[in-house]
């Protein structure tokens, strides 16, 4: 484990009150004490994301949030991702891109690079 800090001192005391824990149950715990602030910053940031620099950038931005996202919570569904990826794109992009319908990620920044 690396956890530091107060992350630290919590695991200590969790062991001693949950000694027989499930690996599942302790997942569950972690994330609700320590891991719903970065679900919610980065469904935050996946949401407002625009593409300010070139497509190859935009997409390491996207795909690093959503695979936060999908960290957190599974879900959200590879359409969900590849629609928001899409209203990311400058409108000229967008425009050549959205007629196409791409239903996941790669296939969506494929096409924009194009």
């Amino acid at each position: 484990m690396h956890l530091e800090d107060n992350a630290a001192k919590w695991w200590e005391a969790y062991k001693m009150s949950n000694p027989y824990v499930t690996w599942k149950e302790f997942y569950q715990d972690i994330q609700t004490k320590f891991g719903s602030d970065d679900y919610r910053s980065a469904l935050t940031e996946l949401n407002n994301l625009k593409r300010t620099s070139t497509v190859e950038e935009y997409t390491v931005q996207f795909q690093a949030l959503q695979y936060d996202v999908t960290m957190h919570s599974g879900k959200y569904d590879e359409l969900y991702f590849a629609t928001q990826y899409v209203v990311g794109l400058k409108e000229d992009i967008k425009a050549t891109v959205e007629p196409l319908v791409p239903i996941i990620v790669e296939r969506a920044a494929l096409i924009a690079k194009i």
